[in-house]
């Protein structure tokens, strides 16, 4: 995998200002990325750009509205002009089995996790095809893998999205684009959003479960995550497509 160098290299990373998304933004920075930190918060987002300082900026966006994707996109066409990696990572859930889940919930999942990876991808197919091509990075989960009755809604979300993610691979190879598209399934990964959902009421049992099926299985960090994405958006990469990257040391065994 060398070091999967990105410099001269273009990334967008949606939900960049804190958990897997921060991670990911600061590895592929660190690469040498060009790399814009898109997100509705936009206190932290602003700040983290200003850490990261040179190669990196802030763009405020609702990975659910159309037109704040069209603006994204306008933004980038005037300045830098390209794109080459597109990071999918804004998602997120929350508890709810068959008997619990509204209908509004269920709705706001399905924004969240599966419009905002569709509207993701068209609003910046053009860009990623106008250079020498590109690679979306859409960030599953290893609930699109497995049932988990009371994340009933964030795992249909997630298996959606890994599906459709293969269909846009499926369509770039179809036209001769030269766009690759794989998705990343993390496990259990430190973030603040992990922490809230562990304190939440109901949360005691299933954790409890979790680690009587997954024994050896820690909890992974934002950086094992960033480093599955950086492989991905590196030319180290070319040949690897419409796959699934689940990095979960274990947790699926």
């Amino acid at each position: 995998m060398s070091n999967n160098n990105l410099s001269n290299k273009v990334a967008v990373v949606t939900g960049g200002a804190d958990g897997i998304g921060e991670g990911i933004a600061r590895t592929l920075w660190a690469r040498g990325a060009r790399v814009i930190i898109a997100d509705i918060q936009e206190e932290k987002g602003e700040a983290l750009a200003g850490e990261l300082g040179v190669n990196a900026s802030f763009a405020l966006l609702d990975v659910t509205d159309p037109s704040s994707w069209e603006r994204l996109v306008t933004e980038l066409e005037s300045s830098p002009g390209r794109l080459d990696i597109l990071v999918n990572n804004a998602g997120g859930g929350g508890f709810g089995n068959l008997d619990q889940l509204t209908i509004e919930e269920w709705r706001k999942i399905m924004a969240l996790n599966m419009d905002s990876v569709f509207l993701g991808c068209k609003a910046a197919s053009a860009l990623l095809q106008a250079d020498a091509g590109g690679s979306i990075i859409n960030i599953s989960s290893t609930n699109a893998n497995r049932a988990w009755p009371m994340f009933s809604g964030y795992c249909a979300a997630k298996a959606g999205m890994t599906m459709f993610s293969k269909c846009v691979a499926q369509h770039f190879l179809e036209t001769n684009a030269k766009v690759r598209c794989n998705t990343v399934h993390p496990g259990p990964i430190e973030t603040p959003n992990f922490r809230r959902l562990s304190a939440a009421e109901g949360a005691e049992q299933l954790m409890a479960d979790w680690q009587k099926n997954n024994p050896f299985t820690e909890i992974g960090t934002v950086e094992d995550i960033g480093e599955v994405v950086a492989f991905l958006a590196s030319n180290e990469a070319r040949y690897v497509n419409a796959s699934e990257f689940v990095a979960a040391g274990g947790t699926l065994l």
